[in-house]
Formats: structure tokens, C-alpha cells, sequence
């Protein structure tokens, strides 16, 4: 059996950002040979899952694929705080990343007070919130570094500071 792999919950309020950003991101893992599969509601049989409580049940899916040596990428429209929270105590290997908007709008999301990365959407550097987010995996050592891809001390410094700072090491 594969050694356990993670999960990535990507939120926010604008879904067509959120799924953008999970595509990506699965783009770039598969691009590292890793087993990869992204649930969003385009997922065939996601409907299965969907009603109240999608959140748990789409964890348990992410769980037991990540017990498999799979990584999921995770871009359901969940939005209470509370629920994703208590996803991630389910899950433990898991990153939120929030796509965040550049107007807040009315949509009754509520943003995550602590993601491991944030991506302001539309990106001024396509691209870059999804390499950051790959770096935090790498230094949570959810992902092997990427040899050819070594990140700058400073770089470094700084993902350890946030992270301390949301009190996750």
C-alpha cells in the first residue's frame, strides 16, 4: 500500500475561482507523478454526496483516498466556517487554501479565519497562489520537495512564520 497522502480543501465564494485554482493545482501534482483526483461538482456521481452535510461525506471520500497513497483536491461549495473546521479535526492531513475576492460580496460564505494559503482572485501573477500552495505542502512535508523547484531560504522563512502564526507548528 502507498504511503498516505493529504487533502486540499479550496474555498471561497466564487465557485468558477475555487475549481479554476483545484484544476490547477491537480495539474501540477499529477506533473510530480503523484495520484491525484479532484471532487467538485462536476465529479461524476458527486450528486450522490450532495444535500446536507456534503462536507462530511465528501470527507470521508478524501480520507479514504488519502489513506491510499491518493491526493485529493477538494472544491465543493461549503460554505460555513464551522463545517470546514470540523473537516479538517476528521482529516487531519489537510490545507484550506481560500480563494479570496477582490470585493467581498453578500453570498453568506464565511472565510476561513486560519488557511494555510491565501489566493487573492483574479491572481496578478497566474499561477503563483498555486506554487505557494505546493511549497506549504512541502514544508509540512505532506509533499516531497520538488528538487527542481528549491524555494529561497527567506521564502522559506516566511511560510514557517505564517504557519507558526496560525498556531499549525
Amino acid at each position: 500500500m502507498s504511503a498516505p497522502a493529504f487533502s486540499v480543501w479550496v474555498t471561497g465564494p466564487e465557485q468558477g475561482a475555487v475549481e479554476a485554482i483545484a484544476e490547477e493545482l491537480a495539474r501540477r501534482l499529477a506533473a510530480r507523478r503523484m495520484a491525484v483526483e479532484v471532487l467538485d461538482r462536476r465529479t461524476p456521481g458527486i450528486d450522490a454526496l450532495a444535500g446536507e452535510e456534503l462536507e462530511r461525506r465528501a470527507a470521508f471520500v478524501a480520507g479514504l483516498l488519502a489513506r491510499h497513497g491518493v491526493a485529493v483536491v477538494v472544491a465543493l461549495p461549503v460554505a460555513a466556517r464551522a463545517a470546514r473546521e470540523r473537516v479538517r479535526a476528521e482529516l487531519g492531513r489537510m490545507i484550506e487554501v481560500y480563494a479570496r475576492p477582490a470585493h467581498e460580496a453578500t453570498t453568506g460564505y464565511e472565510p476561513p479565519e486560519r488557511p494555510e494559503v491565501e489566493i487573492a482572485v483574479p491572481e496578478p501573477s497566474p499561477g503563483a497562489g498555486v506554487e505557494q500552495v505546493l511549497r506549504t505542502l512541502e514544508v509540512l512535508e505532506l509533499l516531497p520537495r520538488d528538487e527542481d523547484r528549491a524555494y529561497s531560504d527567506e521564502e522559506e522563512r516566511e511560510v514557517i512564520r505564517r504557519l507558526k502564526a496560525f498556531g499549525y507548528l
